[in-house]
Order: C-alpha cells, then structure tokens, then sequence
C-alpha cells in the first residue's frame, strides 16, 4: 500500500518534468558510510550492542546531505557513539528504517531527540502503527510503500519484500564512476533477491558495494553469498550485525582480501 509518497508511477511524473533541469542532473560524487551502531566494536571508546544504524553522507556537486539508516534499539548506545564520533545530524534529510524489530528502529525517538527540529523525511517498508504515532507527534512526515521509493533521482529504497508480519527494504545509492552502493539491515528476504531489487531500479548499472546485515549464520550459508557476490562482480562487501563470525569468515575466503572490510561501530567507509 501507498502511504505520504508515491512509487515508480509518480516518480516517472516527477523526473520527466525535471528532465533536462540541473536537479535531475546533479551527480552524486561519493558517500561516506560510518557505522554508528553495530554488534562489535572497530574503534576505541565506542561502545556496542546488538543492533544496527549507519550514517550515509552523500557528497554532491557543491554540498553534502546524510541519511540515517536504521537507529539501532539502544537510545544509550546511539547517543554515546553519535557524539564520540561528532556525526553531524543538520544536513539530515531522510531515515529509513529497513524493517521492524526493535533492534533497527527502538531508538527513533531519542534519535530524533538528538537530531533536533528537522524537516526530514521517514520512508518505512510497511505501516507500523505505534512507530507512526511517534513520527506524528514529532511532526516527522513519512514515506510507506513497498514499492521504490526515491529520496533522490540517485538514492531510492528497494522496494519492501517479506511477510505480511515482517516487510524489509534495502537503500541503493548510486554513485557516480562507481555504481550502486546497497545497504542492508538484515537481508530477511534474501540477498539474492535485495540485489536484483537494486539493479532493477537503477538498470544497466553494476553493484559496487554492499553493506549491512546479511542475516547468514553458517560457513555454508557465507560461501553462498560470496558466490554470489563473486558473480554480481561486487568490488566491496562489509557484512556486520547478524552475520555470524563464521559466515564472514567464509564470505572472505571466497570474495578475497582486497574486496572485504571488516565493520563494527565506528567503521568509516568511503566510496569516491
């Protein structure tokens, strides 16, 4: 269903009146993804919890805008590592929360505390009463709908998959001279599936990167995926939160040293 936000249709609209203009043309340079909340820890006097939320600076020609993805569902834990690392909220223009277990989205309402007055956007994969009631009453407006849904001409969500019960999506970036950069918060529908979704939106243009939670527990199940990622051509893979420590052994062995980076609180990486 459609929430306060269209889908593809509307989309469609929108870009062919801005066709031709420098919006539409803006470029996306590069993105920095700093992992503020993650199981393990990458850097001193952070602290971890179980849980994910990362932090996408989008550098555009001229200036820079962020976007939440994920809060994690520990308000101490957030806040503590938003201010050691002195992220920057004023030039938030979005959160997207990627489904609703509590350790992805519980924290929203400090994370807005610590944000502040803004006039972000939500986009969320499916209704979530109570959630909704939260973003009302901080006057947060909102985006629902299991379709794409574009925060940017470059930058859309996947579109929702699962459950009635569990619904998830995945944010895509495209990066100029790069190609798509593809967060994950635990990848419940299938990695295979999220990846297609990315490249579906954005056609013709390759997976340069993948980070997130890709929900593996085995060896096996991280050979799979690395198989996968072997095959998609992906240059970097930074899998964290609900990858077990065995899978991301094996993901390693077969994607290589030079396309894997380890995550964990604190974790910065670049992409330009």
């Amino acid at each position: 269903m459609q929430g306060e936000g269209g889908g593809i249709g509307e989309l469609a609209m929108v870009l062919d009146s801005l066709a031709g203009t420098e919006t539409f043309a803006e470029e996306i340079l590069g993105i920095t993804v700093t992992t503020l909340v993650d199981n393990t820890t990458a850097k001193s006097g952070l602290h971890n919890v179980w849980g994910l939320s990362l932090h996408v600076e989008v550098e555009f020609p001229g200036r820079r805008e962020a976007i939440l993805f994920d809060t994690s569902g520990s308000a101490q834990v957030f806040r503590h590592n938003a201010k050691a690392l002195d992220v920057d909220f004023s030039n938030l223009c979005a959160i997207v929360i990627s489904h609703f277990h509590h350790d992805h989205f519980g924290a929203i309402e400090p994370a807005l505390e610590l944000i502040g007055p803004s006039d972000l956007i939500t986009y969320l994969p499916s209704q979530h009463d109570a959630l909704e009631v939260t973003l009302s009453k901080n006057e947060i407006r909102r985006v629902i709908g299991e379709s794409p849904q574009f925060i940017h001409p470059g930058i859309s969500t996947t579109g929702s998959f699962g459950t009635k019960q569990l619904k998830e999506h995945g944010l895509v970036i495209n990066v100029e001279n790069y190609g798509l950069v593809l967060l994950t918060g635990c990848a419940h529908p299938g990695l295979n599936r999220l990846i297609k979704a990315a490249k579906k939106v954005f056609p013709a243009r390759p997976i340069h990167a993948i980070i997130g939670g890709f929900h593996l527990k085995s060896a096996e199940e991280g050979q799979k995926a690395g198989k996968l990622f072997v095959k998609e051509g992906v240059n970097l893979i930074s899998p964290c939160h609900c990858t077990h420590a065995i899978a991301k052994t094996a993901i390693r062995a077969v994607v290589g040293e030079a396309a894997y980076q380890e995550n964990g609180s604190g974790t910065e990486i670049t992409i330009r």
